[in-house]
């Protein structure tokens, strides 16, 4: 080969090079678009009260309520901002026990804000742990210590973490209406 035809060889091995690799770079980003779509394609998003399902577990959002305390009289727990009691049923329609995570609320500017996870003075708190063994119905309760306003509660299929299936459950706002629980007065009038 003359000096001519091996930089010209050169020169073409090289553009050749640099465009497999700018093709397969930009393959790679169109792939990780078309996986960000397809997640969003799949995550769906149910009303408060439909059986949302993910993958083999059923999820029913029975009630969700905002409260400015829980407890008992004297024993009560202040939230930093309001406490968001959900109760739900979760079914697993699979032939395996299934661990799911904890729960987040998403809201209408993306920010996410997990369950609170010492909630053992909720009655009926689904607690930490939870695995729903195949064909198991269970229903508890999850707390969060958020502002109110509505959001969107994420549910998985309890597959393994950054490859489950998610989808949304719609959550309203929706405030205690019970009567409050009056003081007892320091010292009564006699009479």
């Amino acid at each position: 080969m003359t000096q001519v035809q091996l930089q010209f060889h050169t020169r073409r091995t090289l553009l050749l090079g640099t465009t497999a690799a700018l093709t397969a770079a930009s393959s790679c980003s169109r792939d990780g678009a078309e996986t960000e779509a397809k997640i969003n394609e799949a995550s769906k998003t149910f009303k408060m009260g439909e059986r949302a399902t993910v993958g083999n577990l059923t999820y029913n959002v029975l009630e969700a309520t905002f409260f400015s305390q829980l407890g008992d009289i004297g024993q009560s727990k202040i939230p930093q901002k309001r406490f968001l009691v959900i109760r739900m049923s979760i079914t697993n329609g699979g032939a395996k026990e299934v661990e799911l995570p904890l729960f987040r609320v998403v809201d209408n500017a993306s920010v996410a804000t997990p369950e609170l996870q010492d909630a053992d003075f909720l009655k009926g708190w689904f607690g930490l742990i939870r695995k729903i063994g195949p064909t198991q119905t269970e229903e508890g309760r999850i707390l969060f210590d958020i502002s109110p306003k509505n959001y969107k509660l994420e549910v998985t299929d309890g597959g393994e973490v950054g490859k489950e299936q998610l989808a949304f459950i719609d959550i309203p706002i929706d405030f205690d209406t019970s009567e409050p629980v009056q003081a007892i007065p320091e010292s009564s009038p006699k009479k």
